[in-house]
């Protein structure tokens, strides 16, 4: 059995950003290195208390299969265990799956399960469940296919072993294992038709009030595998995407937690409340439909590139809490470029060279509609894009809206050609292929074709070893700069939550979320 985690220590945004992004606050009244990434488990918890939670994202779907942000995940969790796990250090552990084995040629992941877990329906866990769903990640009408998308085929060597034989891409296969695509729902509930609504995995908890868009109430699963997972009784996670309405609700002690913003750390540290942040591999972008004009030229995209002003933004909305880049990937990841570093002066803001390539190719004066999503801090995002992509001749009407409807816009309707939005993938620099670059991508709604992109991803996917993936992927933020893509980075956010003082066992993970698992409440 898999034992919890070790956990070592480790308001709203300043007015509406005009064209400059308005000015830079004054002074962080602490450094964000004080604040830190976990809270220890207490010793004198109550295992009999209730745990009210607020997040900015509601399961799309109870079917992990169906999926359409990886903001899904925080409310899947409690009733869903995933093959593998978050490590502390970002790096996956063991979960359902105890060993996992890669082959010398890295083109086999051989798998061991723990033995004697069950469905919440009293179905048993074992390899065809764990093929069977797989299978169904894989399929091609399932949304989060670009997770498992190195699986070719799932062999069954035993009751509770398997081998997963692939075509490259080991080392973010392993990753997406420990997110959606590895969690284990029932085969039987998806035969009965029911894992739209109702779900039915392996988890700590069970749903026993579901408030579609509003809320979920959990209980405690019976003889659970993994007891020391269940250190309250129940819990309610509540979907509250306006920034001040969370706040609020954990000053008054109406929550337990919330998710917060960076820049709000100080309000809520000097409310009395505690707080966990960590750097994450979560960013906010800009992104065009190549296959609407003028979007399919790279001079226009690299235009875009540089009417976006990247410090303003961080400073303006975050409080200088999102790292500007024109990476996609974060300094700690092995596809981040040590030669191109942030980018800044690569792509630097410069509205008029911008303007000036824009009317070169003939863009003047264009008006286009942009897809955001109705959280109070990535609506100000869009607004400040919005600002400075007028001072080049870009007018951009805002669409705010939830998650799904979002996607749906943009990624399948293609009724709006941008999307303003933020990354909420697995942590491995390969996962914006599949989701994002891949020619048949979900985000990818022209079908823009990078073949150099391609090229080094493949290589860079190949291992699980850091140091033989980043040579791969220098080649590829070399190519990346050469012909920008459809999707424009613009800063590395910092990710936090905050607490009441009796809240411990919590744990701001590098992926960006927030590991509740082992949470509890003292009196």
């Amino acid at each position: 059995m898999r034992r919890s985690l070790t956990f070592a220590a480790g308001i709203m945004a300043v007015g509406l950003l005009l064209a400059g992004c308005g000015d830079a606050p004054a002074e962080k009244s602490e450094d964000l290195e004080e604040y830190p990434n976990s809270i220890p488990l207490a010793d004198d918890f109550n295992p009999d208390a209730h745990f009210e939670w607020a997040y900015t994202a509601f399961a799309s779907s109870w079917d992990p299969a169906k999926s359409v942000t990886g903001g899904d995940i925080n409310f899947m969790e409690p009733v869903y265990d995933r093959l593998l796990a978050e490590g502390e250090d970002g790096i996956p552990v063991p979960m359902l799956a105890e060993e996992f084995t890669p082959s010398d040629d890295n083109k086999t992941l051989s798998l061991k399960l723990i033995e004697g877990a069950k469905f919440s329906d009293g179905e048993p866990f074992d390899a065809e469940a764990v093929k069977f769903n797989l299978e169904r990640y894989k399929a091609e009408d399932s949304r989060i296919s670009g997770e498992v998308y190195q699986i070719e085929s799932v062999e069954v060597t035993g009751e509770y072993t398997l081998d997963l034989h692939l075509s490259g891409g080991l080392g973010s296969l392993v990753s997406g294992l420990a997110g959606r695509a590895g969690m284990m729902v029932s085969p039987k509930a998806v035969a009965d038709g029911t894992i739209d609504t109702e779900p039915v995995g392996i988890g700590p908890y069970v749903t026993t009030a579901i408030d579609p868009g509003s809320k979920v109430d959990y209980e405690l699963t019976p003889d659970y595998w993994d007891p020391e997972a269940q250190n309250v009784a129940t819990r309610t996670y509540h979907y509250m995407p306006d920034d001040q309405t969370r706040f609020n609700a954990l000053q008054s002690g109406e929550l337990n937690g919330a998710q917060i913003n960076a820049d709000q750390l100080d309000t809520v540290s000097n409310a009395d409340l505690q707080v966990t942040t960590a750097p994450s591999p979560i960013y906010v972008y800009f992104m065009v439909n190549t296959a609407e004009e003028p979007f399919g030229d790279p001079e226009v995209r690299k235009a875009l590139n540089m009417a976006i002003d990247r410090e303003a933004i961080s400073e303006g909305l975050y409080d200088g809490y999102c790292i500007p880049q024109i990476q996609p990937f974060p300094p700690a990841s092995p596809g981040y470029s040590e030669k191109i570093g942030d980018g800044l002066d690569i792509f630097p803001y410069d509205p008029e060279e911008a303007k000036k390539i824009l009317e070169d190719k003939g863009v003047t004066d264009l008006d286009i509609t942009t897809a955001a999503p109705n959280v109070t801090l990535y609506t100000k995002f869009a607004e400040a894009v919005q600002a400075q992509l007028a001072e080049v001749g870009i007018n951009m009407e805002i669409h705010a809206q939830p998650p799904t409807p979002q996607v749906q816009e943009f990624a399948i309707d293609k009724v709006t050609p941008t999307f303003t939005s933020v990354y909420t993938g697995i942590n491995d620099p390969d996962a914006i292929m599949s989701r994002y670059l891949a020619p048949t991508a979900l985000f990818n709604p022209g079908g823009a074709e990078y073949p150099e992109l391609m090229e080094y991803a493949t290589e860079g996917a190949a291992s699980m070893d850091p140091a033989e993936r980043t040579p791969a992927y220098e080649k590829f933020m070399d190519a990346w700069v050469e012909n920008p893509p459809h999707m424009i980075p613009v800063c590395m956010s910092y990710l936090a939550a905050g607490f009441q003082d009796n809240v411990s066992g919590v744990m701001q993970m590098p992926s960006g979320r927030p590991n509740l698992r082992y949470m509890a409440i003292s009196d």
